[in-house]
Order: C-alpha cells, then structure tokens, then sequence
C-alpha cells in the first residue's frame, strides 16, 4: 500500500513517484471531495455533446438565434446527463477498475471520491438534465408534429437508458458494447435535430453510427495493446476482442463511414437543400481525419480517444478547416457563380 512506501522518507524516489501518479489530467487529491468530483465529472468528454449542434449547419438553421438557444439547451442537457452516466459507471467498475494502470486513479475508483457521494451527484444531475430537457420539451410540443413535437425527450431518455444498461451490464457483451456506444452518439444528433424541429437525413444517421463505431473500436485495440495480457482483468469483452479482429473491424467500419459520408454527400436530399453538390469537397478531410486519428492510436495506444483528439494540433486544424469549408458551402455552394461546376 502506498501509506508505508510515504512514511520512510519524503525526501526517496517515492516522493516524485506519488506526484506523478496524482497529477492527472484533472485535480489532484489536493482539491479533496470536491476536487475529485469535478475530475469524476470528466468535463473535457463534454465535447462529445457537439454533436448536438450537427442539425444547425446540415438542418439549415445555424443563422437562426432560436435555434441555436434551442440546441444550446439542449447541448447544455446532455452535459449533465453524461456526466451524471460518468458518474454511474465509475461506481460500477470501480473495482475492475482497480486492475486498470490508468483507471486505477480514477476518483471512485481511487478512493478519493466516496461512492455514495458520487451515486447522490449523479441523481442530482441526472435531475437537472432532465429539468431541462423537460423545458425545452414544453417548448417544442406540437400534436401535429413527429412524436408529437417531444423527440427530445425520446432521444434523450433513450440515452440515459441505453448508457445505464451499458454501464450495468451490457459492456461485457462483445460487439454490443461497442455498438451500444455508437448509438449513444446517434441519439445525441437525433435529439440536436429534435430540439430545433428539422428532419435528420438517414444517411447522416448512419455516418454518426459508423463513424463512431470506428473511434470505440479503435478504443478497445488501443486497450488491448497498452495492457496485453492484463486486458480481460480489466475489461471482461477483451477476453473476446483480439488485435487481429479488431483490425478487421476497424476497417469495415471506416469503409462504412466514408462510404456513408460520401452516400449523404450526394444525396439528392442533401444536394437539394444546399442548393448544390459541392459538399464532396470535404470528404477528402474526412478521409484523412480518420486514417490520422487510426494512425495516432497506433502510435500513441490510449484509453482516452478524447485526449487523443484534443491533443493533436493537427487534428484541430483539420476540423476547422472542415467547419469553415462546410460554411462556405452553406453560405455560397448555391450560387450562380459555382452552380456550374458540378451537374
């Protein structure tokens, strides 16, 4: 135990030891419970809920203020909730969590964040989420309307119940686990479309699904490498999961999703709401985005696709060149001037 190993001397190796090991990514156990909370929270994951505001520049609607407090709202929801599924699920493998070289020092996990005070933050955000997606519901209500004007609150219920029976008991359902995960990701961009009240293209549903089906997949090799043979220790699917099948998965699912990218590129759909084809530009950094985060993960093996991502500059410039080219298709791809170039 480490309590021995620091009380021989404060001045041994074991001192810089102990720092690096609780200086992680968030506070240390220097901020106490609360401290610990905010780190159980996992706000960098927040931006996993951007894609809440996917349907404001493909919905047509990311020059409308409504709109964007509409989906602001809804984004802000999904931030309570996750974390609140955060919370839930480091109570649940807290002790398979222990088996872990980098979850170990988790807070729950740790020690440094009490289960019970962690079960009560995440009912008091669970909550506030719902508090809010309430609100917005009322809002939106309309009988005439898909479900009534309440797809939020379907989306969004579908979520939470999709992630506590994935934290409970389905991640040790080989395939399903990763699925489940994707899926997630899809009820965020249905419930974005929902809150804005525009109609989400089926191929842009199946890019969410196969694109993040890709990044979990690429999660479970990254898990795999990092600890061998001590994989199924921490992880009971990886006693299912191999780098060789894994591979195989990785490049189903990223063929998939550059193939249904380019699907809803051309959709008569999509070309008829841009007013053009030019959104066939940006496949090419959608390409590359994924082969270079493929590539990071290989080179860089991480648990943490979030850290992966954030991390990389280039990732970042690769995403803001892709924001600004989709800008301007939205705002000029229409035009007289470029309607000619492609038929």
């Amino acid at each position: 135990m480490p309590e021995p190993r620091r009380g021989r001397s404060r001045l041994n190796s074991n001192a810089p030891k102990r720092k690096r090991q609780d200086s992680g990514p968030s506070p240390g156990p220097q901020g106490g419970v609360v401290g610990a909370l905010l780190e159980a929270l996992r706000l960098p994951h927040w931006v996993k809920n951007l894609l809440v505001l996917a349907a404001l520049p493909f919905g047509g609607k990311w020059a409308t203020p409504a709109a964007w407090a509409m989906a602001g709202g809804a984004f802000a929801a999904f931030c309570l909730l996750s974390s609140a599924i955060y919370l839930i699920n480091d109570i649940a493998d807290r002790r398979s969590d222990r088996a872990h070289p980098a979850k170990s020092r988790r807070p729950v996990a740790s020690g440094r964040l009490p289960a019970p005070v962690a079960a009560a933050a995440g009912g008091v955000l669970l909550a506030a989420g719902a508090a809010i997606v309430a609100y917005l519901a009322a809002l939106l209500h309309n009988p005439a309307a898909a479900l009534h004007g309440l797809g939020l609150p379907v989306w969004a219920g579908a979520y939470v119940l999709i992630n506590l029976a994935y934290s409970l008991h389905l991640k040790g359902r080989p395939i399903l686990d990763v699925l489940i995960i994707a899926m997630g990701f899809v009820f965020r961009a249905m419930a974005g479309a929902a809150a804005i009240d525009v109609v989400i293209s089926p191929w842009l549903v199946l890019c969410t699904l196969t694109l993040c089906l890709f990044i979990a997949l690429a999660k479970r090799r990254s898990e795999i490498a990092v600890l061998g043979e001590a994989a199924g220790q921490a992880r009971r699917v990886h006693r299912f999961y191999t780098l060789t099948n894994l591979d195989h998965m990785l490049a189903v699912s990223a063929g998939l999703a550059i193939a249904t990218y380019c699907l809803y590129c051309l959709a008569p759909r999509t070309v008829q709401h841009l007013g053009s084809a030019h959104l066939i530009w940006t496949i090419p950094l959608v390409v590359y985005g994924m082969f270079r985060y493929y590539c990071l993960t290989l080179a860089n093996p991480t648990d943490d696709p979030v850290r992966v991502l954030l991390r990389d500059k280039v990732m970042w410039l690769v995403g803001i060149i892709w924001l600004v080219l989709l800008a301007l298709i939205l705002h000029w791809g229409g035009s007289d001037f470029l309607k000619g170039l492609l038929s």
